[in-house]
């Protein structure tokens, strides 16, 4: 049967069966394979992280520092073949296989190849560790410096000697489990908070000069700043933190159910804008009326709706899951201070407009690894720090490998024909975005000589980084839609389908056997595993 003959109200359904029907006939043939557990992490984390533990001075080791090289060409075929090879019937599993196995290849090349890892990066941790005591716990705390309950307390100020947090390069001397959890806690923290790495936007205490820093270098928390310039934001207290926390991945749940039963309403979101049945099906009655760029903002805001709801409530709960679980691997991801807010102020891109959207307020969680090739030029004397060519070649590096993030999870969707190239030209014209805007607003100060008063200059940003973003986002929103990613079931339960939003036959447990963990036996043994 045609999708055009496929009732509205089940469009999504038959569409979800037909991608899930190819994916099961790719399984068979043995063209591909779902995302296996361990054999799918060798790439982005097992192989860096093992490599990392093992010293490979340059000095003490060259041949080792040599094969650094050979490590990195390994990450690449690894991550490489994950796209290639791996989908899954659960779309949201299917887009972030590309995502990972790219973000594995930055990600080595960050820490083995743009920078020295061993000799120049450093973690904070604490010593002198004493148990919380009944008295301690009553005490005020100091800068806002706390951890959980259970843990040793650095706000045991006046009455005992508080706990002292030092700077931890690469154990050398140490066991191999020590140089593995230092490996480890470097490869799994996406902005490098509690490092000397950590990136300029959040919270970090004040960074010692340039270059190797030696063991037991005393850190400063002191200087933590409770919101950086940028807007991020970091918790004083356990309660706030955890509060803020749920009431953020709750409003974010809320927010993705009301959009997953909406969008799979509208044939754009089910289909795509290529589908050649996506112009004919009859759109809903309160979307028919619609011009046709009302139809185009609606569908925009929807896109963005639900791209920030889905990193912001999935990263609320991953800060609770690290501060509760994780502090017990690394004591440091125990502290507060290591988890500021997901996203930064909005007044950013009233201040500096496009670029304010992208680098102040939007997540940085790989902004290291976005700007390491650009750091390493200056720093290997390739380009002078603070040119216009540092900056140029900084911006546009960056939203090249963004780009090239989320082709690859377009490649490693389940549909076949996505238009890889949509992702990086709606990055690269955010270059563009940038320049003109400076460009311009460079050019008339010169020109006319006059000042433009503040809040004027913050509304002509505004207007133009929206205009920028509705002109160009179409290419992200269409690849989007395109790879099927709207057809994932983002919560468990739906409230909104309870409530009586969606079709007759909708079931309000939304999460049936593409959500659940399996097994898979491959053509070796060591690609047999947890499936998802």
């Amino acid at each position: 049967m045609s999708l055009v003959d496929v009732p509205a109200g089940s469009l999504a359904d038959a569409v979800r069966a037909l991608y899930r029907a190819s994916y099961k006939l790719a399984l068979a043939s043995q063209t591909h394979h779902p995302l296996i557990l361990p054999y799918s992490l060798l790439g982005p984390f097992i192989v860096p992280t093992l490599f990392l533990a093992i010293p490979h001075s340059a000095v003490r080791h060259p041949w080792r520092w040599r094969a650094r090289w050979l490590v990195v060409a390994w990450v690449i075929w690894l991550d490489a073949n994950i796209i290639r090879t791996t989908k899954s019937g659960n779309m949201a599993v299917g887009y972030a296989n590309g995502l990972m196995a790219f973000w594995g290849v930055i990600s080595t090349m960050n820490v083995l190849i743009w920078r020295n890892a061993q000799r120049d990066a450093a973690r904070v941790v604490r010593v002198q560790p004493r148990p919380p005591t009944r008295q301690a716990e009553k005490q005020p705390v100091e800068n806002g410096i706390r951890q959980r309950k259970g843990h040793e307390r650095s706000d045991q100020i006046d009455y005992e000697k508080p706990v002292q947090y030092v700077w931890q390069p690469f154990p050398e001397e140490g066991t191999f489990g020590e140089r593995l959890n230092w490996a480890l806690d470097m490869t799994t923290n996406f902005r490098f908070a509690g490092w000397n790495w950590s990136i300029s936007a959040i919270p970090r205490p004040k960074i010692p000069s340039h270059g190797s820093i030696e063991p037991n270098t005393p850190a400063d928390l002191s200087s933590l700043p409770v919101v950086t310039p940028t807007g991020y934001r970091r918790r004083l207290t356990e309660s706030s933190f955890v509060r803020s926390r749920l009431l953020t991945a709750g409003i974010m749940y809320l927010i993705l159910d009301f959009l997953a039963v909406h969008m799979t309403k509208d044939p754009y979101f089910i289909l795509g804008p290529d589908h050649p049945a996506a112009s004919i099906l009859p759109l809903p009655l309160y979307l028919d009326g619609l011009p046709v760029w009302g139809l185009r903002i609606y569908r925009q805001i929807f896109s963005l709706a639900g791209i920030i709801s889905a990193i912001s409530g999935a990263f609320n709960l991953n800060d609770l899951m690290q501060y509760y679980i994780m502090g017990h691997l690394f004591p440091a991801r125990g502290e507060l201070w290591q988890y500021p807010s997901t996203f930064g102020s909005f007044s950013q891109v009233l201040e500096r407009g496009l670029a304010g959207w992208w680098g102040g307020w939007w997540h940085q969680t790989f902004r290291s690894q976005f700007s390491a090739p650009a750091r390493f030029l200056v720093r290997e004397g390739y380009l002078r720090h603070g040119s216009l060519a540092a900056v140029v070649v900084a911006f546009v590096v960056s939203f090249a490998q963004s780009g090239l993030l989320h082709a690859m999870g377009s490649i490693s969707s389940i549909p076949g024909d996505t238009k890889v190239w949509r992702a990086p030209a709606f990055f690269s014209l955010q270059i563009v975005g940038v320049l003109v805007q400076y460009a311009v607003e460079i050019g008339l100060q010169r020109r006319t000589g006059i000042r433009v008063p503040r809040q004027a200059a913050q509304g002509t940003r505004l207007l133009f980084t929206m205009a920028w973003l509705h002109w160009t986002s179409d290419f992200l929103c269409h690849d989007l839609a395109g790879s099927g990613i709207w057809l994932l079931e983002p919560v468990p339960f739906s409230f909104f389908r309870m409530l009586g939003f969606g079709r007759e036959s909708d079931r309000w447990w939304r999460w049936d056997e593409w959500h659940r963990p399996g097994w898979y036996t491959g053509r070796h043994w060591w690609q047999s595993g947890i499936s998802l």
